[in-house]
């Protein structure tokens, strides 16, 4: 928690500017204005103090700049802004990032745009996350993880929806890293040195959350459908959607019936009048990405580079993405975006009988219906087989 003794209170910060001149006249009344803000807040509200420290250091800038020239109360001013500016730095990270979600997950709840709000809280949330130490931020993912598995609870879910989320927490287990993305792109990915025994995977988490706690868990959904369909398919460590052995015709077929499926969707929510601005471009973005050309190819030849997979293995991927013409991103994004969608809907409290989210649950439960058909094989050997 932040040390306030180390910062001015506001009787300091007044007897320090004390001055001649009437101070109701004077732009340190913005400044006095800006510190007022930041203690009426409670310690809980780490990244509403973080805001208000900001707010206080420019605060004090600008009447630095005002004041060009110098005047007694410029010290002081410069004093305090250094000061909150140190604060900063003694904030919990952790609680940091979790009441910028609150915040995100309120100016949604009001059909405000997150992305238009000049204090950047997904991008102040995303440093915040950064300091985060690994063993704590592992923790905190954990927790998340649970929230998401939390929401089979919740009485109102559909039940694609929770047949879903109950196959994200069987695998969950899996995943026995979750850091902070440092110099590498979000996802998850097979751990090399477990893929001769028990997989397990490490879970680079994507901690920008543009879109408050839904982006985030449905963050969590979108990779651990990664891993579920890794398991279902007996996928290579690029995890292809695709069933091993599948042939280039029915890869083809696979692709196109995908394909449709995104543009069904993307015609029941072009005009949807239930989703905001903001939530109709976090749909739409999902839904290109679900199926975005040479995807499949791409990830196939950075993989084959990085010695992850073998040079037959990547004449395989490219040859399946070769046969998806230009719908070869559906080979490894089309379950995992509508997983995503799925919680962002739930939690967005959409009217289930939207048409865009019949569409939708019908989809994810096709999709659902495949991967487990896919794995049911393997749980039908004897026990003693199943190593």
């Amino acid at each position: 928690m932040i040390m306030v003794s180390r910062m001015m209170t506001e009787d300091e910060f007044k007897q320090g500017t004390a001055a001649t001149g009437l101070r109701g006249r004077s732009e340190i009344v913005r400044v006095d204005q800006a510190l007022k803000a930041f203690y009426a807040l409670p310690d809980a509200r780490q990244g509403a103090r973080l805001f208000a420290l900001k707010d206080i250091v420019r605060a004090c800038g600008d009447y630095v700049a005002h004041k060009a020239d110098g005047g007694s109360r410029v010290g002081g001013t410069q004093r305090l802004g250094e000061q909150a500016d140190a604060a900063q730095g003694q904030l919990d990270p952790e609680a940091v990032f979790r009441d910028l979600l609150t915040e995100i997950d309120h100016m949604m709840s009001e059909g405000k745009n997150p992305d238009l709000d000049l204090r950047m809280p997904a991008g102040e949330a995303q440093k915040a996350a950064q300091a985060v130490p690994a063993d704590r931020f592992h923790a905190m993912m954990g927790d998340f993880v649970q929230k998401l598995g939390a929401l089979r609870e919740d009485g109102t879910l559909p039940e694609e929806t929770r047949a879903v989320i109950g196959e994200l927490m069987a695998v969950a287990p899996l995943v026995t890293v979750m850091q902070y993305p440092r110099g590498g792109m979000g996802g998850v990915k097979l751990d090399p040195a477990a893929a001769a025994g028990d997989p397990a995977f490490t879970f680079n988490v994507d901690t920008q959350v543009r879109g408050g706690t839904s982006f985030l868990l449905g963050h969590i959904a979108h990779e651990l459908t990664h891993v579920a369909a890794h398991q279902a398919f007996d996928s290579s460590p690029v995890m292809e959607l695709v069933q091993s052995g599948a042939t280039d015709e029915e890869v083809a077929a696979l692709a196109a019936e995908r394909k449709q499926s995104l543009a069904d969707l993307k015609a029941a929510l072009a005009g949807n009048p239930e989703f905001d601005e903001f939530q109709q471009g976090m749909l739409e973005e999902k839904l290109g990405y679900g199926a975005q050309p040479q995807k499949l190819e791409q990830y196939a030849s950075s993989f084959e580079k990085a010695g992850k997979i073998t040079a037959a293995q990547k004449e395989q991927l490219v040859g399946w993405g070769r046969a998806a013409g230009d719908a070869s991103g559906t080979l490894v994004e089309y379950d995992t975006v509508l997983n995503q969608m799925l919680i962002y809907l739930h939690m967005w409290q959409t009217s289930q009988d939207n048409p865009f989210y019949v569409r939708l649950r019908a989809a994810a439960q096709a999709a659902y219906d495949r991967r487990s058909r896919a794995r049911r094989p393997a749980t039908d050997e004897p026990a003693e087989q199943s190593s």
